[in-house]
């Protein structure tokens, strides 16, 4: 054996290593880019059928209304609050009809009390019954009631009975999440 032959058999063998490997690593880490990459379109989530809370329509008018239906919730109503959003209220809701008497205690703002019967009618409103001065004790407070028996009470800002062209005998529906739970 010549003395060329290993040699030559180890340069053959390490210019094969060498491109073989160049080959590899270049196959192995290259990511071909496309000309025009695709853009991913946004795709838009499913949205919920909105749940509306609950309103109070009187005629044309709408209120939605916060609900005070529990005792406590009754007793509370909205004193102490310093203010009401217009064409917003709350709802009074009781079990059966009668002449309910309500007072402003601790009320800081003056309100329309509109009495709604069982028939889902206006029966009648106290209108711009004003805030106590703070001192009367509660002997003092003034009643308001309906003439005659109702089963809800919608309390809402004064003045805005008569300024939505609202009248006694007007029909009233509840609407969004009380829709039918109650009478009206």
């Amino acid at each position: 054996m010549n003395a060329l032959g290993p040699r030559r058999l180890i340069l053959g063998l390490a210019a094969t290593l060498i491109i073989g490997a160049a080959a590899c690593g270049d196959a192995a880490t290259a990511t071909p880019v496309p000309a025009n990459p695709p853009t991913e379109l946004p795709t838009a989530a499913p949205t919920e059928t909105p749940v509306l809370g609950p309103s109070v329509r009187i005629g044309g008018a709408e209120f939605p209304v916060e609900l005070a239906v529990e005792r406590d919730e009754r007793q509370r109503g909205l004193s102490g609050r310093e203010s009401l959003d217009a064409g917003t209220g709350m709802l009074f809701i009781f079990e059966e009809d009668a002449r309910f008497r309500f007072w402003m205690k601790e009320m800081l703002i003056p309100l329309d009390i509109v009495w709604i019967g069982s028939d889902c009618r206006v029966a009648g409103v106290s209108e711009d019954v004003p805030a106590p001065d703070p001192d009367t004790s509660l002997d003092d407070l003034p009643r308001y009631s309906p003439e005659a028996p109702t089963r809800y009470v919608l309390e809402i800002n004064a003045g805005e009975f008569a300024d939505m062209g609202l009248a006694a005998g007007d029909p009233v529906e509840f609407q969004g999440t009380i829709e039918g739970k109650y009478l009206c």
